[in-house]
């Protein structure tokens, strides 16, 4: 992105918001420091995290120029209902906690609406950010990573916040790999995120954050409109990272170990879970978890079988499950068909910053299908963002027309030209 004309204090603000959103989706980790790794009680230390994140993005935000148009209100209807029905059964339930965190996606739903996410300088927030998070997690978590002895380590058993953080770290590899190769800048912060990244994901052993990179990294290549400057990056920078991984590996044999095990429980994971004999303890019990979800579902098809009646950790199967069919398939447009249209209209259109963003919900889609709640915070802070892209592009409220096509090419291509 292009702020060399804009004043200092514009682009210093435009920083500000783009840390605060880096802190919201990368908040966990303090808490998952601050316990040493167990996560444990960590509820204060998030919210802490969360409240200067959106105070930040608040102190950014700017007053709405455009109205919202009809498609736009049609659009946020099933995101709006789902989290008006979710949050009046955890009123009535008493589940403060979920209560608070459905609170907050709302809240952050209207203030995202009012920043301006196509200048905000999103990926140099998230290197920022995320360059601190590295150090601090190599700091309190060198054991658990360079001390690899066989099955999925005290990392990945033990820790509940696990997950988590390597998604939280796993956005600052993403906006490593994207300042280097499509806005050809701050390399030594790119260069030492990304390293450090390889090391703590291969390190930590996750499965689904290494298919989140690998989708989210070919939707940016394949789907964006690139030019050969950035192609010819994609292909050095490709080879680059293949080396940097096979030095981090010579040298390191507890990651190489790691890393073959991961990738021997992705193959009897996905096994398990189709219902081969083939037997992984984690994929078990999703399996299972699986199968009551549809048989509480199939019970009770239409109004569903009650406000958390099991946790699945399938977000999807857990709204079909809890709410039935309608408000099921509410939450299936509303977090993964809409955002995806957007995430498409972003990597054709949009800004470094709209790319990104739409990047990052692709890196932390498959999360809703296999972790997590549908009442999580963290499925929040990736999802509302992209809805924050399209409240402010009130051009493309016409998804699915041609005309809506030809009004975004117009009114953005000397935009993208100057970007380029």
């Amino acid at each position: 992105m292009n702020t060399r004309s804009q004043p200092i204090w514009i682009s210093r603000l435009l920083l500000v918001s783009g840390t605060g959103m880096a802190l919201i989706y990368s908040g966990y980790i303090l808490a998952w420091v601050k316990t040493s790794g167990t996560g444990e009680d960590s509820f204060v230390e998030i919210a802490i995290a969360l409240v200067i994140g959106m105070s930040m993005l608040f102190a950014a935000s700017y007053k709405r120029a455009v109205s919202l148009t009809a498609y736009h209100v049609l659009y946020l209807l099933p995101i709006l209902l789902y989290f008006l029905v979710s949050v009046t059964s955890a009123y009535y339930y008493q589940d403060t906690k979920i209560f608070l965190w459905l609170l907050f996606g709302v809240v952050y739903l209207g203030l995202l609406s009012q920043a301006d996410i196509a200048k905000s300088r999103v990926v140099d927030g998230f290197l920022l950010v995320g360059l601190i998070e590295l150090m601090f997690f190599l700091a309190f978590n060198r054991e658990a990573i360079f001390s690899y002895s066989g099955g999925r380590g005290r990392v990945s058993f033990d820790n509940s916040a696990y997950t988590l953080t390597a998604y939280a770290i796993a956005g600052g590899t993403l906006a490593a790999l994207y300042s280097m190769v499509f806005m050809g800048k701050a390399w030594l912060r790119s260069i030492a995120v990304l390293g450090l990244s390889i090391i703590v994901i291969l390190g930590t052993g996750t499965r689904s954050v290494l298919v989140g990179l690998v989708a989210a990294v070919f939707w940016l290549y394949f789907f964006n409109r690139i030019g050969r400057l950035a192609l010819r990056r994609v292909v050095i920078y490709t080879g680059t990272a293949f080396v940097i991984a096979a030095l981090v590996f010579s040298s390191v044999p507890s990651l190489r170990d790691r890393l073959a095990n991961t990738l021997d429980l992705m193959m009897s994971g996905v096994s398990t879970l189709s219902g081969s004999t083939e037997y992984e303890a984690s994929a078990e019990g999703r399996r299972i978890s699986r199968e009551i979800g549809i048989d509480n579902f199939m019970r009770n098809p239409l109004s569903g079988s009650g406000y958390r009646t099991r946790q699945l950790d399938f977000p999807l199967l857990q709204a079909y499950q809890d709410f039935g069919i309608f408000f099921g398939l509410a939450f299936t447009f509303a977090f993964l068909i809409l955002p995806y249209l957007v995430a498409f209209k972003a990597f054709r259109r949009g800004t470094d910053s709209e790319k990104f963003i739409s990047a990052l919900f692709i890196l932390n889609s498959p999360r809703l299908f296999l972790h997590g709640t549908t009442y999580d915070w963290v499925t929040f802070t990736f999802v509302v963002p992209v809805y924050s892209v399209l409240l402010n592009r009130p051009e493309w409220g016409l998804l699915f027309s041609r005309r809506g096509r030809e009004q975004t090419y117009s009114l953005h291509k000397d935009a993208l030209n100057a970007e380029r």
